[in-house]
């Protein structure tokens, strides 16, 4: 008898530690490969000296872009014009090195996080518990798969097909160049010479990548950590419906069950702000960059499409695509917990309190007061994470392009 109950418990592990590695295998990838992601407590010497190396590599990269566009933009370039096209990808450098440093400064935190959410696929007992905090846990993947897919495919063929396309260009100055994803100003080197020109261009790509890869993992974390959330609020409803379905209501009974729900409320509230307060200014710099280049790459796409150019018409109108998408992401999944929230307080405000003991049944009234304040998430505690600012982002944008001065 014993055997066959540590057997189960054996299988019931596996079956959480799956669960868990499917909801976090995507974006577990995104941020190993950039180096950001948590590093455990046992991890070797060795190990945190490989994702340091990767963390300075991933800086100089950045550093790689930054420094020679902004010198292009600062000591060399004149008009006006060319000066706003080269914003574009400097600002998107900018804040993926922002976000970057963000992710590195609260590692701790977020693996505080993590750490917490093990535990809570630990303490799942219930098999429908377990469905819904898996089927929560599959919107996350797949939003953080569309994201990723819309970004990758967006920004690295910005940074390949766009300079390949336009092939080599001949300067007001009779001087035929070659064109690259971000113009830069090396001083002490011709990168237009071979093979100067080749390992700017590979440089060049590779610090995309990693552009890239920072806004899908900070996309794909937000995802990951409120659809969690989402899926603890539910477990919370099906707590309120068992107690509902308590054919007789004994006093013990009734008051484990709702030490439980008190305990499960709490502990949801306390994740919910450990998660902001590790991600809400990386949100804020999603929020506020991802809507300037909106307005850039709208820019950029009206510019090409005067001069006729297809291909990077069509580059930059997925990248269009990709910027709203992460936008949309983070504000899709704070309006599904708000959502998920107001359905816990409809939950408790129509509980059958009347048939339970009446000391349980005054209990009631502070969940109740609690549960119907419904849970929301800012970035930076400026802008609410919800559907309505996703709107007002876009409104924004399109007034921005289709006003006169434009």
């Amino acid at each position: 008898m014993e055997q066959n109950t540590k057997r189960s418990k054996t299988i019931s592990t596996g079956m959480q530690r799956n669960d868990l590695n499917y909801a976090q295998q995507v974006t577990r990838i995104i941020l190993r490969m950039i180096g950001v992601w948590p590093i455990s407590k046992t991890a070797s010497n060795a190990e945190r000296l490989a994702i340091r190396l990767l963390n300075v590599s991933c800086y100089l990269l950045f550093a790689f872009i930054l420094v020679p566009g902004l010198l292009l933009v600062f000591l060399k370039e004149r008009d006006l014009k060319r000066r706003v096209r080269l914003l574009g990808p400097l600002l998107n450098c900018w804040m993926s090195c922002l976000k970057y440093t963000l992710l590195v400064y609260h590692e701790k935190q977020i693996r505080i996080c993590l750490e917490q959410m093990r535990q809570d696929w630990r303490d799942i007992v219930d098999g429908n518990d377990r469905k819904v905090m898996l089927s929560k846990a599959r919107m996350g993947r797949k939003l953080a798969i569309f994201s990723a897919a819309f970004m990758y495919i967006g920004g690295l063929s910005y940074r390949t097909l766009m300079p390949l396309s336009k092939g080599r260009m001949l300067t007001p100055m009779n001087i035929t160049v070659r064109a690259l994803a971000c113009p830069s100003y090396f001083v002490k080197f011709d990168e237009q010479a071979s093979p100067a020109y080749e390992i700017v261009f590979t440089l060049q790509f590779f610090a995309g990548l990693i552009t890239y890869s920072v806004t899908c993992g900070a996309a794909g974390l937000a995802a990951f950590f409120i659809m969690h959330v989402c899926g603890q609020l539910a477990v919370l409803t099906g707590k309120f419906q068992r107690l509902n379905d308590i054919s007789v209501p004994e006093d013990r009974a009734v008051a484990t069950l709702l030490a439980d729900i008190v305990e499960h409320q709490v502990k949801v509230k306390s994740f919910l702000k450990q998660v902001e307060d590790a991600m809400r200014y990386i949100w804020l710099v999603e929020i506020v960059g991802s809507t300037l280049l909106l307005c850039l790459v709208g820019y950029y796409i009206i510019m090409e499409w005067e001069s006729s150019d297809s291909t990077a018409t069509l580059t930059l109108s997925v990248m269009l695509t990709s910027f709203t998408f992460s936008i949309f992401t983070v504000c899709y999944v704070g309006q599904l917990l708000t959502d998920q929230s107001l359905e816990v307080g409809l939950m408790t405000s129509t509980t059958n309190w009347y048939r339970l003991p009446y000391m349980r049944a005054r209990s009631l009234i502070l969940i109740m007061a609690i549960s119907n304040i419904p849970e929301k998430i800012s970035a930076g505690k400026l802008i609410e994470m919800s559907l309505p600012t996703f709107g007002n982002v876009s409104i924004e944008v399109c007034h921005s392009r289709l006003s006169p001065g434009n």
